[in-house]
């Protein structure tokens, strides 16, 4: 039963994500074509991936279940990826030059909103601790006693045997921190900027550009302060260390992919936010912020949640090029970018379609 799960699966997933993404192909023919196509186009790259690895035959009889749930979570990668290609190439050329409009249109608005966007989380720093007595040492005290609360919890209570575990701790809740704020806020960003959107025009991302600078400066100082528990804990830097520049790349570009479409479906769903909430509690714990996910989670379940978690695996590897002196999964991290740039042209092309109906919701 699990062998027929591992490979028809990814290609019922990419067949239904084809056919959310061109509803007018209706026609019964035509979706067991694209069906069947999935079906041989999925396990290919699959088996090709698994072929590169080592893995020179498919017999389903001599598998390990560890190997054939990697089977399925890569079969499921590619069934996210797949079909927005396959929606490209096959819409003919008028769909290319839409997507060539929307990439020109999106690179002029960041060009000529960068400003604003800067001006607007600058407003919004200091509009933030304006009243408090300790000013924007509150941005550095927050983290920093969460990681002791949860240094002892963990650390001494449960007996985490992680090195540098205090660090180890502060690099999880930094980045959890900055990604669970961009989440969270992005579902009634543009309901709560209701006035602003409704007297001028601004390309909505812009919005999200601004809130995602906000959180991502709090989180450079916090990275500060992780430089120095490195200095203090004595924590040997490596020339991988090189390596966290392109991994908050891709944990920039994911977090603002994923943020333009809860945006958008915010404004539809009032109960969004509550949904978020409790998504985003739940993930914390399945994210190892503060344990290592791949160790502490039975395998092969730990491992495959390390790297198909993607802000599991780049906490990890952020972890691993700080403190451990390990180079990333190159091939995982390029696969998420690809992830994460997807995700970013569906999730500002949706804001594009839909924006001039927003006024009109709100």
């Amino acid at each position: 039963m699990f062998n027929l799960t591992m490979i028809f699966l990814p290609a019922v997933l990419a067949w239904s994500i084809h056919i959310f993404l061109r509803p007018r192909e209706t026609g019964r023919k035509k979706k067991l074509f694209y069906l069947a196509f999935y079906f041989i186009l999925i396990n290919t790259f699959t088996f090709a991936v698994s072929f590169l690895r080592g893995v020179k035959g498919l017999r389903f009889d001599g598998m390990t279940m560890t190997y054939k749930i990697k089977y399925l979570c890569m079969g499921c990668v590619w069934a996210v990826i797949l079909p927005f290609f396959v929606g490209i190439f096959t819409d003919g050329k008028g769909r290319r030059q839409d997507i060539r409009k929307e990439i020109h249109k999106f690179y002029h608005d960041v060009r000529s909103y960068t400003r604003y966007a800067v001006w607007s989380a600058r407003a919004d720093l200091r509009a933030e601790v304006s009243n408090a007595y300790l000013d924007w040492l509150w941005w550095l005290i927050e983290p920093f006693c969460m990681m002791l609360i949860y240094t002892v919890i963990f650390g001494v209570i449960f007996k985490a045997s992680e090195p540098y575990f205090p660090v180890f701790i502060f690099i999880g809740l930094t980045m959890w921190g900055f990604f669970s704020r961009c989440v969270s806020g992005s579902v009634n960003l543009i309901r709560s900027n209701r006035s602003i959107i409704t007297r001028i025009y601004m390309p909505k991302f812009i919005l999200l550009f601004s809130r995602m600078l906000v959180c991502g400066f709090k989180m450079m100082i916090s990275f500060g302060v992780v430089v120095f528990m490195m200095l203090v804990f004595r924590v040997r830097p490596t020339v991988n260390i090189f390596g966290m520049i392109p991994i908050l790349a891709v944990f920039f570009l994911f977090t603002f992919g994923l943020c333009n479409i809860f945006m958008h479906y915010g404004v539809y769903v009032n109960d969004l936010a509550y949904i978020v909430g409790i998504v985003l509690t739940m993930l914390m714990y399945l994210t190892g912020v503060f344990y290592d996910v791949g160790k502490r989670i039975p395998a092969p379940f730990g491992e495959l949640m390390e790297k198909y978690n993607p802000v599991a695996f780049l906490i990890s590897s952020m972890r691993g090029v700080l403190l451990y002196g390990k180079a990333p999964d190159w091939m995982m991290l390029g696969m998420w970018t690809l992830v994460s740039l997807l995700l970013t042209m569906v999730g500002v092309s949706t804001i594009y379609r839909n924006e001039n109906a927003y006024v009109k919701v709100i």
